[in-house]
């Protein structure tokens, strides 16, 4: 191009583009060292909860299912709380993008928000593995225990065959039952116990025995071994419910587990989505750019 004799050369327009990655790790790393201690201090805190809903009186104690409730739904409200200071956190302070429009802007940003979910949640693993959270662990496990009456110092160790063939075998000051004997009673009893029912002839051979070791009367001896089997029968069922009473606490413990994933996810995205809107109203840009 000439204008008077002079020669313009135009150089063409360039645009710099950013070399960097997308995806910035340094907030995201920040926002979920964040999480992990939001979530430590309030699982500690939820431990110290949890312990003052329980007591050695059992009557005075919450039940199994009203603990396994409270703790979800403590699990819920720490989830939420944690992965949104980190999500947010992580939004506000990523670089800007002013390369893409505000629609791409929120998916990056909501993008920020799920990586400090998942590294939030991969850094919690690893501290619940460690000793810091020992103290959260033992309390957690006393309150399970507690509850369903397992650390009572009365029921702990005892064998409900064992005392009942003590009662069934007692002599009277008469001959003592040999080991020989006793081991027989038991599988006579445990296989009554797996049948529903005590055998005719086994039942005779019991009464028997007995009558002759302890001295007393086959009636009497008939009662006895009655009383036994009712009473083990007794211990079965309550052995059956509370089975059933843990796998439902399991069940709900797993569903609870789950939905506290879930709403930590769409918290850290929808928080790191407002952390990034808040960042762009707030940018300074020099008016003589």
């Amino acid at each position: 191009m000439s204008i008077s004799g002079t020669d313009v050369v135009v150089a063409p327009v360039s645009v710099n583009k950013e070399n960097r990655s997308y995806v910035q790790w340094g907030p995201i790393l920040g926002g979920a060292v964040i999480a992990t201690a939001i979530s430590t201090i309030m699982t500690v805190f939820g431990s110290a909860i949890g312990l003052s809903m329980v007591s050695a009186d059992f009557e005075r104690s919450s039940s199994a299912t009203a603990l396994a409730i409270a703790g979800g739904l403590w699990a819920l409200l720490v989830m939420a709380s944690a992965t949104m200071a980190g999500g947010y956190l992580a939004g506000r302070m990523r670089h800007p993008s002013f390369d893409a429009n505000g629609e791409e802007c929120k998916v990056r940003d909501a993008t920020h928000g799920l990586l400090v979910w998942a590294t939030g949640a991969l850094l919690i693993s690893v501290v619940a593995t460690s000793s810091l959270f020992g103290a959260a662990k033992t309390a957690a496990r006393g309150v399970g225990n507690a509850s369903s009456g397992v650390a009572s110092p009365v029921s702990q160790n005892v064998d409900p065959l064992a005392m009942a063939l003590d009662n069934v075998m007692r002599s009277n000051g008469q001959q003592p039952p040999t080991a020989q004997e006793r081991d027989e009673a038991s599988r006579i009893l445990v296989n009554a116990l797996a049948n529903g029912k005590i055998e005719q002839g086994d039942r005779g051979y019991l009464v028997s025995r007995l009558a002759a070791r302890a001295g007393i009367g086959e009636q009497d001896a008939q009662k006895r071994i009655d009383d036994t089997y009712a009473r083990l029968s007794q211990a079965k069922e309550t052995a059956k419910q509370a089975a059933e009473r843990a796998r439902r606490i399991a069940v709900l413990t797993a569903f609870l587990t789950a939905a506290a994933l879930l709403l930590g996810a769409a918290a850290a995205s929808g928080a790191a989505t407002l952390g990034g809107e808040h960042r762009d109203d707030s940018l300074r840009i020099d008016p003589a750019v």
